[in-house]
């Protein structure tokens, strides 16, 4: 017999039907739900549901369709071809990013092989136009989201090692007619069962392009390593970048209409040359046509009638909220790049010395952030290749690349050096930390951009000495070696010392510790 349940007064409980208990369970989870979404204000219903209305579920590949992508990129080209602000927030952010290039710094145990792989690294640069090549890419990044470069041989590089980047805009890397229902195959991007691609679908010809008789659909496959594919990820998931000021898009459409409106009205005010204003209707004027003209000529001399006074209209547009909403909008368009007013108006005039300094901070630190993403996916995997291709052609480390090891292909970068406003505070901040020991010469140098060790040979070159000698006399001039300390007066052995003076000037030894006069 099965056991009764009982309550505390001892009676029988009737046992609920497990639909029961399941009602009662779903009742009591909603009851819950309903408590837990009222604590948040933007998860419950009232008047601001229009403006959720476009919030939507999507993942981060869904949410980036190619429908979406393609829109964005087209009004962020837009924007920036007619924007003179957005077009400067382009540029300076791409020659921040960029500067004059990257250099190689190679990081073997020999000194001889790391400079002749960098002199190497260098002409080759030069050969294809890289520098010039890495700005287009950033520019690209941030307006139309991603930029993508093929890997491939170009037989007319003048150098050696004919490597170059065929640069490729975002609608070329597509795939017109993805397989259905395949989770791995992305927009132009075909991914493993781990989420790393395998290859991504080009398009011989520009969507756009207008040169090419006949468009071809068929695109062709690059292996995943001879692509350098370079944008922001800011979703788990996301395998394709949209425009980075696609947050602000709208400003720029809604700052040309405050302008032209302010523009319109000032130039209608000044149209009106003069107005005639009385109290009376004159009988002068009555045979006069409502609204008639009358040319002013230059220097003329008029009577009015009685009782008129003339009446000029006074410009009022811009008005005194033009400048703070122009402000205020620049901010926001340079915000998404952490860009600060001054840097995106190129004006300072209402910011104090400190607090320029302080509003560059978060713009430089994302700079750095996006010059690592550039590292790993941009100049590391074009190193990659460009070495692979350079050991054979120059026999190094016996001309194998299968057989080189990491340890002979670790390297850094050196990016340019954020420039700063006031030298001399920097140049003493920095002699500080060098004779402290919180930096030191060869951090010091790569946080210019450039390698201590060649730069050290090329100034032993210039001053005739050996590199050891004039490092010798750099460290000396940072660290100074220590004085040496004189001997004290007291270095003899007691009983030498007063047989010394005893011969010396006739002293009588000491007795009890003292010297007792003739």
């Amino acid at each position: 017999m099965a056991a009764q349940l009982l309550d505390h007064h001892g009676n029988p409980i009737e046992r609920q039907s497990r639909k029961r208990e399941l009602a009662d369970f779903s009742e009591a989870f909603a009851r819950s739900q309903r408590k837990q979404h009222g604590r948040y204000d933007a998860a419950g219903s009232g008047d601001l549901d229009p403006y959720w209305a476009n919030a939507d579920a999507f993942d981060a590949d869904s949410a980036h369709s190619p429908h979406v992508r393609g829109t964005l990129v087209r009004r962020s080209r837009y924007e920036v071809t007619n924007n003179g602000y957005s077009d400067g927030i382009a540029q300076t952010y791409a020659t921040d990013l960029v500067g004059t290039g990257p250099q190689l710094r190679m990081q073997t145990n020999s000194s001889g092989f790391n400079q002749l792989v960098e002199r190497t690294w260098f002409l080759w640069t030069k050969a294809v136009s890289f520098r010039r090549k890495l700005w287009t890419m950033a520019h690209a990044k941030h307006v139309d989201g991603e930029a993508l470069a093929i890997l491939r041989i170009n037989p007319k590089i003048r150098h050696p090692i004919k490597l170059d980047l065929s640069l490729r805009e975002t609608e070329q890397c597509c795939t017109p007619f993805p397989p259905f229902n395949d989770p791995t195959y992305i927009d132009g991007i075909k991914l493993d069962n781990f989420e790393n691609p395998e290859w991504y679908d080009f398009l011989r010809h520009h969507p756009g392009s207008s040169g090419s008789a006949t468009y071809d659909l068929t695109p062709f496959r690059v292996p995943a390593n001879r692509v350098l594919h370079w944008f922001k990820m800011r979703r788990p998931g996301q395998h394709r970048g949209v425009p980075e000021c696609a947050s602000t898009l709208n400003l720029g459409a809604a700052f040309r209409r405050l302008r032209e409106a302010s523009l319109s009205t000032a130039e209608k005010v000044a149209a009106w040359t003069l107005f005639l204003k009385t109290m009376f209707q004159p009988e002068e004027l009555q045979g006069a046509a409502p609204m008639s003209t009358l040319d002013v000529v230059q220097g003329m001399m008029t009577a009015l009638p009685n009782n008129m006074e003339p009446h000029q209209l006074t410009a009022e547009q811009p008005g005194p909220q033009y400048e703070g909403f122009h402000r205020s909008l620049l901010s926001e368009q340079a915000r998404p790049k952490c860009m600060s007013y001054n840097k995106a108006a190129c004006d300072s005039k209402d910011s104090s010395y400190a607090s320029g300094r302080l509003d560059f901070l978060p713009y430089f630190s994302a700079l750095d952030i996006d010059r690592e993403d550039g590292n790993e996916l941009v100049l590391d995997a074009l190193f990659d290749v460009w070495f692979d291709l350079a050991i054979p052609t120059f026999r190094w480390l016996g001309g194998n690349a299968e057989a080189v090891g990491p340890a002979a292909r670790f390297h850094l970068w050196d990016w340019p050096k954020h420039q700063a406003a006031d030298i001399g505070a920097e140049a003493s901040a920095n002699e500080t930390k060098l004779k402290t020991g919180q930096i030191f010469v060869h951090r010091l140098f790569s946080d210019a951009g450039m390698d201590f060790e060649d730069e050290a040979e090329a100034a032993a070159v210039a001053f005739g000495v050996p590199v050891e000698e004039l490092k010798t006399r750099l460290l000396d001039v940072l660290f100074p070696p220590p004085k040496a300390t004189p001997p004290s007066g007291n270095t003899l052995q007691e009983p030498a010392m007063a047989a010394l003076l005893t011969r010396a000037f006739n002293v009588p030894p000491k007795a009890n510790g003292a010297h007792h006069a003739n």
